[in-house]
């Protein structure tokens, strides 16, 4: 990459300060940076590293003379670094526009304008892509599936029929979507499939990480409201319902037909139980289990997950049991003599 220090905050906004000629070849962070990287200065607090960074440009949030070094002033120093590395983003992931010719497009299929569809991808038939969408190579898009425009679809994702995926949805590589649901009838000690019939529906704006799970309804739909992030190794169960602008951190597990409520986080290896409600605003601690529902505004921890403070006052009463043994011990044995 190459960009003057000009073009970039032609893309950043903000007031340039010294020489907009710089050339500019890479990004750093202020310790990380070499010569010829751009790096930021979110605060005060990093003025110090930015006076022996090795960047040749900063992004900033007032003028530091001291560097010697040109400038961009923002308000908001690290959106703006972020608009830059996301202009770096799709330059290093784009695709030529229009069809691989070794990828397999079925007739009965529609595309938008300006799609990319890579190498060994499937496009069955009754898919609809929109416009500007870029499938990757080695993605699966089945039987009547519908992509919103703007969308980007990495290696090897599978998407199952019947799918709808809105604009603007990131799907990072080895993503499932539309698998079975986990359902089965015990019939006289077997276990009888369920058919999975229903779909999933994703919405706008969703982003999701690699060898995500989400799986198909039995019936109706599993939703992926607006907005959602869901991170690498998660697990969304069939019937699901997540609220707009949830967050889900790395191996969250979430079991068929439980409800998550509006910005709701969810942290790493949380899991939470079948037809549980989760609502809106809510926090759940890393590794917790939510075993029944809890009310809007909740931040808990734990397993069962509870009150936050009720499981630290929890965890500071374990590292006493020990202690405590020993002083019963010597009571007993004083009071049994």
């Amino acid at each position: 990459m190459e960009y003057t220090l000009s073009q970039i905050h032609s893309i950043t906004g903000g007031t340039l300060v010294g020489d907009g000629n710089v050339t500019i070849t890479g990004a750093g962070s202020l310790e990380g940076a070499v010569p010829g990287d751009i790096s930021f200065v979110k605060g005060e607090e990093l003025v110090k590293k930015a006076l022996k960074t090795r960047a040749a440009a900063l992004v900033a949030h007032r003028e530091i003379p001291e560097t010697g070094k040109p400038l961009i002033v923002v308000d908001n120093p690290f959106l703006a670094f972020i608009k830059f590395l996301q202009v770096i983003v799709e330059k290093n992931t784009a695709q030529p526009k229009g069809i691989h010719p070794l990828a397999s497009v079925s007739k009965g299929s529609s595309l938008g304008k300006d799609t990319s569809i890579g190498a060994c991808s499937i496009i069955e038939e009754g898919a609809e892509i929109g416009n500007n969408v870029t499938i990757h190579p080695l993605v699966y898009i089945g039987r009547n599936t519908r992509i919103g425009d703007n969308t980007v679809i990495y290696p090897q994702v599978s998407v199952r029929e019947s799918v709808t995926i809105g604009k603007h949805v990131v799907i990072q590589s080895g993503t499932v979507i539309g698998g079975d649901g986990f359902g089965y009838l015990r019939v006289e000690g077997r276990h009888v499939k369920i058919p999975q019939i229903g779909t999933v529906e994703i919405g706008d704006d969703v982003e999701i990480g690699c060898n995500v799970t989400i799986d198909r309804a039995t019936m109706d739909k599993t939703v992926i409201s607006r907005g959602v992030k869901i991170d690498n190794h998660s697990h969304v169960a069939h019937n699901v319902i997540i609220g707009e602008d949830s967050m889900l951190i790395a191996y969250a597990k979430i079991a068929g037909g439980a409800v998550v409520g509006k910005n709701v986080m969810l942290a790493e290896d949380v899991g939470v139980t079948d037809h549980a409600v989760i609502g809106d605003h809510s926090v759940v601690g890393g590794g917790a289990n939510v075993y029944k529902s809890i009310p809007p505004g909740s931040v808990v921890w734990g397993s069962p997950a509870k009150p936050i403070m009720e499981e630290k006052r929890l965890q500071a009463l374990l590292k006493k049991l020990p202690e405590m043994r020993d002083t019963l011990k010597k009571l007993s044995k004083k009071f049994s003599q």
